[in-house]
Formats: C-alpha cells, sequence, structure tokens
C-alpha cells in the first residue's frame, strides 16, 4: 500500500520545459548510463575526506573527476552515478555569465547568507559557530591570486539547512550537514569543489506550498505532514543527501563559469526512499535557476547586497514586527484565493494577518532579508525595506570584480551567518 502511494505521490504532472523559470517537466533517460569507474573513484575520495579529517586530499585522486567535469561536451542529465547513501542520483552541468571571484564573494561569503544564493530551494542556512570557515582570517576569493595545483586550499564548515517547498510533495525539511571546500586549479582554470554530505536524518517534513517560484514565495503552514489529500498525515524525512558541486572558472576576463553536480537524495516515510532521479534533477533546476539569477545581476554586487542586509538583520524587534504584519497582511491579499491556500487549515493560517503567528524571530528576519534581495533585484515585493536600503557602492564591470526550520528547532542549534550582526537561523 506505502508503495501505491509513493507512485501516485512522486509522479505529479510539470510545467513545459521552456517555461523558464517554474516548475518544469524533466526528461530523464529510463535507462541512463553509468558514471566512469575513475570518475565515481575520485567522487569516493572527496567523500572519504570530507568525513575524515585525518585523510589527505589527493589531487591525483580526482584528477579523472575534475577532467570529466570541465571538458564534457554533451549534457550528462542521462548519466547517473553510483548509488551512494541508499539513494539515487543526478549529474547536472550548466554555464553561467560570471566570474569564480564574483562567486566565492556571493556563496562563499560570511556576510552572505546562503540562502539569499539559492532562495528557490532554500529558505533558511547558518554556519555553526565551530566551522572552521568562519574562523578564517581572509575570504576564499582572496586565494585566487596565488592558487597553484601543487597547493590547494581546504577548508571544512558545518551548516543547517532549512527548504522551501519540494515541487513533488511541497513539504520543507530542516538539516545539519557537514561541508568541504577546496580551491584549486585544473588544466590551467581555477576551480572550486564544495562536498557536503547531511548528518542523520532531517526534522520531520512539514506542510507546505509552491505559490509562485519565479518571485521566490512559498507558504509554510509549520503542521507536519504533507499537502497531499488522504496521505497529508504522514511523517516524512529526508533520510541521507550528499552532494559534490564544482565550479569551474572557464574565462575570468569574459565572466563565464561552469557549475557542475553530482547530487544524491534519499527521501520519504518509514525509511523507505520514493526519490525518484527527476525529483531530484527538478530541484537542482530551480537551485541553478535562482543562483543563476542573482549571481548573473548587473545591478547587484556582493558588497551592495551585503552592506543592504546589514540593516535588515540587526533591526530592532520592534520593526520587525511591524514589517512581518504589514507582509503577512498583503501575502494574505495576494494569495488568500490561490487554490492552494483553500484548505481550511491553511486558509486558517493566514486569515486576519494571522500568517505572521507561524513566523517566529529567525523566520521572520530570513523572510525580510529574501523581500530585501527580491529589491534589491528589482523584483516585486510584499513588504517595503526602503528605509533599511544603504546607498549602491560603485559598480565595477563583473569582468573586473575581485572576488536539502523555525517551526522544529533543528538538533544541533547553529549560529549567526552574518559577521558581528544578529541574524536570522537562515
Amino acid at each position: 500500500m506505502l508503495a501505491l502511494f509513493a507512485l501516485c505521490l512522486f509522479t505529479m504532472p510539470a510545467q513545459a520545459e521552456d517555461e523558464p523559470e517554474g516548475l518544469m517537466e524533466v526528461n530523464l533517460s529510463p535507462k541512463p548510463e553509468p558514471l566512469a569507474g575513475d570518475v565515481e573513484k575520485g567522487l569516493s575520495h572527496l567523500f572519504g575526506v570530507l568525513e575524515d579529517q585525518s585523510k589527505q586530499l589527493s589531487l591525483a585522486e580526482i584528477q579523472p573527476m575534475l577532467d570529466f567535469v570541465v571538458n564534457v561536451d554533451a549534457d550528462p542529465k542521462d548519466i547517473e552515478p553510483a548509488k551512494r547513501f541508499s539513494g539515487r542520483a543526478i549529474c547536472l552541468r550548466r554555464d553561467v555569465a560570471t566570474n569564480l571571484t564574483r562567486i566565492l564573494k556571493f556563496f562563499y561569503n560570511p556576510d552572505i547568507p546562503n540562502y539569499l544564493l539559492c532562495p528557490a530551494v532554500l529558505r533558511m542556512s547558518d554556519w555553526h559557530k565551530d566551522s572552521e570557515f568562519l574562523s578564517r582570517s581572509k575570504g576564499l576569493w582572496e586565494e585566487l591570486p596565488g592558487l597553484t595545483e601543487a597547493a590547494p586550499v581546504v577548508v571544512r564548515g558545518r551548516e543547517f539547512e532549512m527548504t522551501t517547498p519540494d515541487s513533488f510533495a511541497e513539504a520543507y525539511y530542516g538539516y545539519n550537514l557537514d561541508r568541504l571546500m577546496i580551491l584549486t586549479k585544473f588544466q590551467g582554470k581555477n576551480v572550486l569543489i564544495s562536498v557536503s554530505e547531511q548528518d542523520g536524518k532531517s526534522d520531520v517534513g512539514r506542510k507546505g506550498a509552491i505559490l509562485d517560484d519565479t518571485r521566490w514565495e512559498y507558504f509554510y503552514s509549520g503542521q507536519e505532514g504533507l499537502n497531499r489529500g488522504m496521505i497529508g498525515w504522514m511523517d516524512t524525512f529526508t533520510y541521507a543527501s550528499g552532494s559534490v558541486q564544482v565550479f569551474v572558472e572557464q574565462d575570468a576576463a569574459a565572466s563565464r563559469s561552469t557549475v557542475f553536480l553530482f547530487k544524491w537524495l534519499k527521501a520519504g516515510w518509514a525509511g523507505m526512499n520514493v526519490v525518484q532521479r527527476s525529483h531530484i534533477y527538478d530541484g537542482t533546476l530551480r537551485y541553478v535557476r535562482s543562483f543563476s539569477k542573482v549571481v548573473e545581476s548587473p545591478d547587484l554586487t556582493p558588497e551592495f547586497l551585503a552592506q543592504g542586509l546589514k540593516g535588515v538583520l540587526s533591526m530592532p524587534q520592534s520593526r520587525v514586527d511591524g514589517l512581518i504584519e504589514e507582509y503577512a497582511r498583503n501575502f494574505e491579499a495576494r494569495y488568500k484565493d490561490d487554490p492552494k491556500l483553500q484548505d481550511s487549515d491553511y486558509a486558517k493560517v493566514i486569515s486576519d494577518g494571522g500568517y505572521a503567528e507561524v513566523l517566529d524571530d529567525k523566520a521572520r528576519r530570513s523572510v525580510l532579508a529574501l523581500e530585501k534581495l527580491k529589491s534589491m533585484l528589482g523584483m516585486e515585493t510584499l513588504v517595503t525595506l526602503s528605509d533599511e536600503t544603504a546607498q549602491p557602492m560603485a559598480q565595477a564591470p563583473q569582468a573586473d570584480v575581485a572576488s536539502e526550520a523555525v517551526e522544529a528547532a533543528p538538533v544541533d542549534q547553529p549560529v549567526a551567518t552574518v559577521r558581528h550582526e544578529t541574524v536570522p537561523g537562515g
């Protein structure tokens, strides 16, 4: 019976592939080709280094993997890595119009919460206070000028993440993960390798809804279960996940880089994995679209974003509460007639601005940080943050810039992402 439920739940129709930023129909081969053995060996070495801090990184071990990532010509979507963490996997490759310096200044910057760099898939995120990443005296982007193949830069960290509602069950999850970051050169190109592995199973899944994926607007009910009829009561979890993400700077002067992602996921209920490759691939597409929208924006620099966030993330609680009350009223006005929120329980949550009561301080500040980001990108917002907007810094041309939880507490509560600021829990 559970298998039948799983089949019904996880075969939802999606939008056509030519729709620019919404959910897409993913057409993957039912018989994918296996990933080459020497590439698999390199991936195993990376996870071994992540899991055992005494194990030394061997660039020779990962050379075939890097060669595959840097030089593959065909779309690798129909190549499947071997099963890890009891879950299936996908490969995704996309080009982005920026250089590695800018990517590092955005995505691996203690002053910018990671969830703002991929807001279609992350609701909140934090580095834990004991992360080596936070104790560094300089940014990773400052390592690039002296980078050599013989002396890679290796950094570790531990994070908490909470997802947005997924595109196949519209549930959201919070979990901890360990991360390994490696900066090196390969075939003369600057390369960042980011390896992550979930630590234990997630918090129980909670009911959410994707309202407008193009505007990064989602509903979080705070209620355990799934947004799916007669099986909505089920307790679901992300049991395990892992990823190896590689950023390759193809041409710094022309602001052109490649993002390559190997991703594994096991999730479901009663210990059963119900995730298909198409679900993982769809999530990675949502990730790379929102990531590209941020890092490719001609109107946004990492410095400008970090400066603009300071006022939002450190504002007095009374100001936060007032803005969230405004947000909740506007949210209700925009979405009260949305079919996904016609469920009586959901309608009660948002009625009369009641959505504010579902959001604690960490969620409130993450909402406002996202609204700030959207305003800085020229997107429509549900609340006005003009009083907190810092003046833009002088912007150099892009080529010249030097650069998986609020309703359920996480198992191991992390600390703020931004140094020397009061920051949300994600």
